[in-house]
């Protein structure tokens, strides 16, 4: 036997999967519409099957009475045909929304209809899209197209809910201005700009789309109260000094002659100049080369040993030589160097592992020799003095001279190993030799330090 549904079906006009325009005729609540399709009965469409976006609580925010809408049938059921504005939406739109939504690329969508409080409703090729009040501009007005960016876009089943912005697009569009704005721009330009604020380091000083930081030190070469000196909205000239990842750091003092300036001129590169030491600082030491005027010796500038702590052997007050190697007029920095002024006796030094030198001790202690070989300081290890296990003051003496094999050489660490006990082991071996019968066995003085020098 047929249902009730089967007979409805039979003589209802429209058949499920149906598209067809009918209009809305009441709304009785915020999740029910009736609309008319000019069948048996009207349609009913339900919140849930109009749109996809969970910000839009209430039809009546959305549709009007009279209002002509397109909608697909989806069943007959229980003398009831239920109607979907879902289902309209072509494949190809969705598609659409995905692939700008991934790839990070704006839609254009038409504003229809504002939901108090929340925002606003717009159209895309036939898909509602929600634009949250947050996300909406003074741009956004109904029936108007705008160019929005998509935040959010989830499917789940047969819904689709898209979130846009419309904020997005102007902020990147400002962001793109500031940014050919910031590009013309360059260090050592003089720019007239407006404070736009104050704070206790500085003031943030506006261009037409950029701003840059004028801090406190930069707005005077003296102190200054920068509450008195600078006003909200005031127009300023300045000059910038640094420009770093999209950031601008501006002077006002820059326009008038500094201590820093006026020393620059009357000084370059490798000037041999005398510093006054006014502070220790952990990776150097800070000159006053002039009233105003400082310079950092830094540590790896101290001597050409990189084992010389000539910060130890200085105080606040003594005057010192050094050369100028560098100046930052963009930070206002001048990189001072002591060891530029001296010799480095390492650069002289072209001896390699297994070479023989002739040392002479400079000093003896428990752990080794100090000596010094070709012109610069070298050590033999107590283990590598002598084959006898005894007192090496009893065997040395300051000033005396000997033959060593290098057993190390860094140039660059100052560092040079020696031995005096492979000469004698070596020496040894060639007297022994000249016992042996064996032509086979005869072995020179530099075959036994050559052998002796692999293990």
């Amino acid at each position: 036997m047929e249902t009730m549904d089967d007979l409805l079906k039979d003589f209802s006009k429209v058949k499920p999967g149906e598209i067809i325009t009918g209009t809305v005729v009441s709304i009785p609540d915020d999740k029910t519409a009736y609309v008319d399709i000019q069948d048996f009965t009207e349609g009913t469409l339900h919140l849930d099957h109009f749109t996809r976006d969970k910000n839009v609580t209430s039809l009546k925010d959305v549709l009007k009475v009279g209002q002509s809408i397109k909608v697909k049938v989806t069943s007959v059921k229980e003398e009831t045909v239920y109607l979907s504005c879902l289902d309209i939406i072509d494949d190809k739109v969705i598609e659409e929304i995905r692939t700008a939504f991934i790839e990070c690329k704006p839609i254009q969508v038409t504003v229809s209809s504002e939901v108090k409080g929340k925002g606003y409703v717009a159209s895309y090729k036939g898909l509602r899209v929600f634009l949250p009040k947050s996300q909406a501009t003074a741009s956004v007005a109904l029936n108007k197209t705008i160019e929005v960016k998509i935040t959010a876009f989830e499917e789940k089943g047969e819904k689709t809910n898209v979130i846009v912005s419309r904020r997005e697009i102007e902020n990147e569009e400002y962001k793109e201005n500031r940014e050919k704005e910031i590009e013309g721009i360059n260090v050592g330009d003089v720019l007239k700009g407006t404070i736009a604020k104050i704070e206790k380091y500085g003031a943030v000083v506006k261009f037409n789309y950029a701003t840059g930081l004028l801090l406190l030190n930069q707005i005077s070469h003296k102190f200054i109260d920068i509450n008195k000196e600078l006003k909200v909205g005031q127009e300023v000239e300045v000059k910038v000094i640094k420009k770093e990842n999209g950031k601008l750091e501006l002077s006002k003092k820059a326009l008038v002659d500094s201590p820093f300036e006026a020393y620059v001129k009357s000084h370059k590169v490798a000037d041999k100049v005398t510093g006054k030491l006014v502070n220790k600082l952990p990776y150097g030491l800070l000159l006053e080369l002039a009233e105003d005027v400082t310079g950092l010796l830094h540590s790896t500038e101290y001597s050409h040993n990189p084992n010389d702590n000539y910060a130890n052997f200085v105080k606040i007050g003594d005057m010192i030589d050094v050369a100028i190697i560098k100046i930052d007029e963009a930070k206002e920095r001048i990189s001072l160097s002591r060891k530029a002024l001296m010799d480095n006796p390492w650069d002289k030094v072209e001896a390699k592992v297994g070479d023989v030198a002739k040392v002479k001790i400079t000093e003896i202690n428990e752990k080794g020799l100090k000596v010094e070989a070709f012109g610069v300081d070298g050590y033999i290890p107590a283990s590598e003095a002598t084959k006898d296990k005894a007192d090496l003051n009893s065997l040395f003496a300051v000033g005396d001279e000997y033959d060593a094999v290098v057993l190390e050489i860094r140039p660059k660490e100052w560092r040079l190993k020696l031995s005096i006990k492979k000469i004698q082991v070596a020496k040894e071996r060639e007297e022994f030799e000249k016992y042996m019968t064996s032509d086979e066995s005869s072995v020179t003085v530099g075959d036994t330090l050559s052998d002796d020098l692999k293990k």
